[in-house]
Parts: structure tokens; sequence; C-alpha cells
């Protein structure tokens, strides 16, 4: 199903020269500091909030110059560096480190005032690059480039450049007449601002449930206690922030409690005035799409994916939802008489079906009762500094890396709980780039596990990443520990730095270097599977008092469990992909009402679960209100492809072989958006990829 199309290409390899930064209290530098000439990320990091909008109008003043020169040039005079070479690394994109260091704090500083000025330096480049895409005299240079000798004579990346280019300015609506190019224009900067209101609500919620201990019976004596007489005598409080809201979900034997967390979350009160945000985002998005000729934005989107077509998505979904309907059905099944015999057991009413806070509370029941999975004791054997420890180790042996974490005192960051490590290859000794680990939650802090790039390599600096996360931070009594969940999570965020550090080529400096949004969730996704394999399992495993490994039978329960519910779990992940294209494709619902309407029809369709009355996930389904849009069905298009990856090679060759480590990172890391990526796929696994082994993994298929 897997639709072939030449995708953009990636990067070239960068070094930084030796530098530390110095701060006094402004601007930071990035030159080198006396002393040590450790290799720091090149990023200057501003230190207030006027330093930020002071850098952020620097990058927009420099941005416009840029494209007044490139425009300045006569059309018979027009050269690759004139013209093109001014567009492959524009001020305000992620070549340039000073667009991190303005706009990334948003999302991690513990100043409000410092998150608010990064939040509008955020948007002003996100304008601004629409700005630059609108520039008809910038593309009338480009497109009399394209017919000289001289783009005849061009590498193939340059010359694959100036088409893209062409193209990306052709999707701006430069073909457009003027009245409609300043109309776009304006759509897009809306639907913008949108998003970014969006975000903001979900970042800045200060929701808090206060519960009696009696309330979160089934919850762990040291989650109660963590918890209690926080803010009101005799109550637990919690907030929306997962290390609260999973536990719950998962554990607590109250049902009231479990739905109070779930409306607290979906239900109307939430997130401020997201579904109705939900619903200008997709009408502006609609609009954006017909002024562009497309018949929907999810057609606009795919077109440039690995899929190709919102048609073939939706083959795509339909196909993988009649194959998953039959063994959902047993799942929910099988959940459905544990509940029943639950409540008989506690003496509780039976209402003869699962409710939305039934789901994860029984599926955790189930692995518990009838596979030995115990969630909560497992846990001890996974604390936080053994996990990262390990995984960096791991990941380190695969690949062929050398991850030297950085001496506090020789490098900046938002928070003192932020680590940064230097990426070598371990062969070469050659400087790859850096990393930061924010892994707890705070006020203001991105609420999710999610990777940022922050820095794209370029010649003279390597590549920058941060991965946010909100695992559980350490308690007085105990360390940090993870929930098996978590540790996969970790996992699977590393691998994204992975991706974006070990991608190679001329075209990663530039800023059409892009890997399609349905395969960048491939290589994080093969990698979860490293964390249900006995070998890598008896590494990470380490009790946090006696240093015991996990028992050997409670890993063997682990490991098949694995796919327990997992058929009833794609179901869901069906739904949430097919909750996006029907937003975004050809008949959008136009308003909140109708998008409740959408949601109480399509989640019982697919999922077997009622909607609850008034509640939306919408209202905090943040990937449809930013770079997923339209595009959430790749996560299960990478599923297949991951499942592939690992079963073709790995399986086969061995998880901590270093030759299928190698021929991963070089054959299907280092290409990133090159060429056609079905190929690279083809090349890894020696032969076309198919989705046989996803279905069969998940008893789909038997």
């Amino acid at each position: 199903f897997f639709v072939n199309i030449s995708r953009r290409t990636t990067a070239f390899w960068g070094r930084t020269s030796a530098a530390r930064p110095s701060y006094d209290g402004s601007m930071a530098a990035t030159a080198e500091a006396a002393g040590g000439g450790v290799d720091v990320p090149p990023i200057p990091w501003p230190l207030t909030p006027s330093e930020i909008r002071e850098t952020a109008s620097g990058i927009l003043d420099d941005t416009r110059a840029n494209l007044d020169a490139i425009a300045a040039v006569p059309l018979a005079d027009v050269s690759f560096e004139n013209t093109v070479a001014r567009l492959m690394r524009p001020p305000n994109y992620k070549t340039n480190p000073r667009v991190a260091s303005v706009k990334f704090l948003q999302h991690c500083s513990t100043e409000p005032a410092v998150r608010e000025a990064a939040s509008w330096a955020g948007k002003e480049l996100s304008k601004s690059r629409v700005a630059g895409r609108m520039r008809r005299d910038v593309y009338e240079r480009v497109k009399a480039f394209s017919r000289t000798a001289e783009c005849d004579s061009l590498g193939e990346y340059e010359k694959h450049f100036v088409k893209a280019a062409l193209e990306d300015f052709e999707r701006a609506g430069l073909a457009l007449s003027d009245e409609d190019g300043a109309r776009l224009q304006q759509l897009l900067e809306e639907d913008s601002a949108v998003c970014s209101e969006y975000g903001k609500n979900l970042g800045s919620d200060e929701t808090k449930l206060f519960f009696a201990p009696k309330d979160l019976a089934g919850c762990t004596e040291d989650f109660i206690k963590d918890r209690l007489n926080k803010d009101e005598e005799g109550k637990c409080t919690v907030t929306l922030k997962y290390p609260d809201i999973i536990p719950i979900g998962q554990t607590c034997e109250v049902a009231e409690t479990r739905r109070i967390v779930v409306e607290a979350r979906e239900g109307p009160n939430a997130y401020k005035d997201n579904l109705e945000l939900v619903a200008r985002g997709t009408r502006l998005r609609k609009q954006i799409a017909t002024l562009l000729g497309y018949p929907s934005w999810a057609e606009y989107i795919c077109t440039k994916r690995m899929s190709g077509s919102y048609r073939a998505v939706d083959d795509f979904l339909t196909d993988l939802q009649d194959k998953a309907e039959i063994a959902g059905k047993e799942d929910y099944d099988t959940l459905l008489r544990l509940k029943e015999e639950h409540c008989k057991e506690s003496g509780t009413d039976f209402d003869g079906r699962l409710n939305a806070w039934d789901t994860a509370f029984y599926g955790n029941m189930l692995l518990k009762t009838k596979y030995g999975v115990d969630s909560e004791r497992i846990k001890e054997y996974f604390p936080l500094d053994h996990v990262v420890e390990t995984t960096l180790a791991i990941y380190q042996e695969l690949l062929g890396l050398t991850f030297d974490e950085l001496p506090k005192d020789t490098y900046w960051s938002w928070h003192e709980e932020v680590r940064c490590f230097r990426v070598k290859d371990t062969a070469s000794a050659d400087l790859i780039g850096h990393f930061y680990l924010d892994l707890h939650p705070r006020q203001g802090k991105y609420g999710h596990a999610a990777i940022f790039h922050l820095v794209k390599r370029n010649i003279n600096q390597g590549a920058v990443d941060c991965m946010l996360c909100n695992l559980p931070p350490s308690t007085e009594e105990k360390p940090s520990l993870l929930r098996h969940q978590n540790v996969v999570t970790f996992f699977h965020e590393f691998g994204h730095v992975m991706h974006a550090l070990c991608a190679e080529g001329i075209g990663n400096m530039t800023r059409l270097a892009k890997c399609p949004r349905d395969f960048v969730e491939a290589p994080s996704q093969m990698l979860e599977n490293w964390c249900w394999q006995k070998v890598v399992l008896e590494r990470l495993a380490k009790h946090y008092q006696t240093g015991a490994s996990l028992p050997d039978e409670v890993l063997q329960s682990m490991i098949r469990a694995k796919y327990v519910n997992v058929a009833f779990g794609t179901l869901r992940q069906i739904y949430l992909s097919r909750l996006d294209m029907e937003i975004h494709g050809p008949s959008p619902p136009e308003s909140a009402e109708e998008l409740q309407q959408l949601v109480n029809e399509l989640r019982p369709s697919i999922t077997l679960v009622q909607n609850p009355p008034g509640n939306n996930m919408l209202r905090t389904f943040g990937h449809l209100m930013n770079q997923y849009s339209a595009s959430y069905y790749g996560y299960m298009w990478a599923e297949v492809l991951s499942a592939d990856m690992f079963a073709g090679r790995f399986e086969t060759e061995g998880v901590m072989n270093a030759k299928p480590g190698m021929d991963y990172r070089k054959m299907v890391l280092a290409p990133g958006g090159t060429h056609n990526i079905s190929d690279h796929l083809a090349r890894f696994l020696g032969r076309n990829p198919n989705n046989e082994a996803f279905l069969r993994s998940r008893g789909i298929l038997k």
C-alpha cells in the first residue's frame, strides 16, 4: 500500500568549534570562554524577555533583507549564489541557532514572562515564513533561474532544491491572483494564531481536582501520600498531568473518580475554548485548501506524504479496520467479562458496557490478574536514572555512537534538572551534535512527551535536539520509578533524537529538508521493540532498593502480555486517525456543535465505546492543531513499516547485533527524507516492505 514518491533530501555533516557559554545576565555568548574548551550546543540563549524580542526582531529584519536582496537581482542576472543559495539556509530557519534561542523557551521556561516572549517570537517567525513563501518577486527569480543552463548543470540535490522551492512557492499560492494571494496569507496567519492559542490553553492549564484518600482506593500508598494535604486538608490534589491521570485511570477502583478525571480533560469546561478553536482551525484550513485548488486540507497535506493522497489514507484505514474488527470485538468482550466479574466481587452495579473511564482500568486489571503483570510492582525495577543510563548505552552500542555528558558549569540551561550530552561517531571521533534531556513535569512546561529539533546541522555546527518529557519525579522516600510504558516512551522519544542527529548529506542544511510525516515515527516505533526483548529487559531492569534483576517469571509474563488488547487498541488508533481525516476532509464540521456530533457518532462506531455526554477529546488532541493535522494516520502507517523493519532484520539477526544496527543507521536514519523512502527500506530489508509482520504481531493475521 505504499506509494513511491521522491522525497526531499537531508543533511550535511557539520562541526561546532570548541565553545562554552558566557553569561553575565545579558545576551548569552557562544564564543569560547576561558578554560575547558568544551564543545557545547551553538545556541546563544537570550536570558530576558526583552532580549528574546530584540533577537527575534533581528532575525525578522535579516530575513526580510535576505529576500529583498534576491528580489533586487535583475531577472537576466540570476545565479545559484545570488538567488537559490540564499533560500537554502535563510535567517529564520533552524540552521540559524538564534531561531531556537528565541522561540523554544515557550515550552519549558520557568518564567511566565519568558514563555510569553518566546511564544510571541514563535508566532512572528511563523508569520515570517508564511510571508516569505508569498514573495512573488522572489518566486519569479527562482523560476527564471530554473530555466538557465547553470540550473541544468547543478548537482542532484541542488537541482532538486530548485524544483522543490518552486513547488513550495506554488503550494503557497503564488499562482493565485494578488487578491487571492493576500487572502491566503491572512488565512495562514490566522490558522497559526489559532493553533498557538490552542497550545497555550493546554500548556497553561492549572486545573486541580481534590479527592479524599478513599476516592483514590486502588492507587498506591505513595501516590496518595505525595498528593495529600498539598492544597486542602484531608484531600489529595490531582492535576491533569500524566503522572497523575495515568495511575488513576489504570488503578483507581472508584469508577466515579475515574469518570471525573476523564470529564476534567474532555468535558465542556476543559481547556477553555479549545473545541471552538479546533472548529475555527478546520474552517481556516478548508478555506486555504480551496484557494489552492485542493478539495480538502487532507488532500493538500497527503500529496506531500508517503501516502500521496487522501484516498490512499482512507483505503489504508478502511482495510485495517476491516481486519482488526473481529479481534477488537473479542478484546472488548474479554474486558467486559472482567468488568462484570469485578462488579460482582465488589458489590457494585454492572451497567453492561465498557465506559471511556473503564478501558485503561480493566486493561490493567487483565494484565495483572490473567498475565501476572503488576505495573506498580514492576516499576520498582525501573528507576529513572538506571533506565536513562542503560538506554543511552544501548543506543551507543547499536548505532556506533559515543555520548559524553557535559559538566553543568559548561553550558546554560533553562532548569537545573536539564542535562546536556555531546554526540560523536565512535569510529572517527567526529562531532555529530548535542542533545538535551528535560524529563520531569513543571508548571508551564509542555505537557506531553516530544522531541524538539532545535538546530539543524550546518557547515560549522552539528544538530541539536531536546527531549521534553513529563516522567514522574523523585520523592524524599523514593527515586523516580517508571512504569514500563514510561520506559517504552523514553526509548521511543530518544529514537527521534537519533533520527535527527544521524542524518547525513548536504540536503540537511536546507529549509526543505523534511522527512515525510507518515514515515517520521517509524524509526522510533521500531526501536520500541527493544523494551520487550529479554536480553534488553535484563539490562534495563534493576530494583531500586536491592539492585536485583526483574524476576524471570515476571519478565516472561510481560513479554507474553505485550499484545494483549492490541486489536482493541488498534481500533482506537484508527478512530483517532479517522477523526483527524474527517475534520480535515472534503466536508469538515463547521462548528463546535458539529464536531461534538461527529465524535459522538464516530467513537462508538469504531472503538465500540460510547462517547460520554458532552465530552470531546478534540479539546486536548494537540496533534491536530500543529504539524500533525491530517497526519495522525502516520502513526499507524509508520507502525506497519516499523514492524517490518524489526522482523525483517533485528528479530532474525539479533537485537544487539551491531551489523544490522549500523545498516539501520546508514540506510534508514542517515538518508532522512532523501529520494524514495520505500527504496531505503527495500535496501535495508533486502525486499520491498509489506504489512504482514504488523498484522501477525497484533494477532490480526493468524
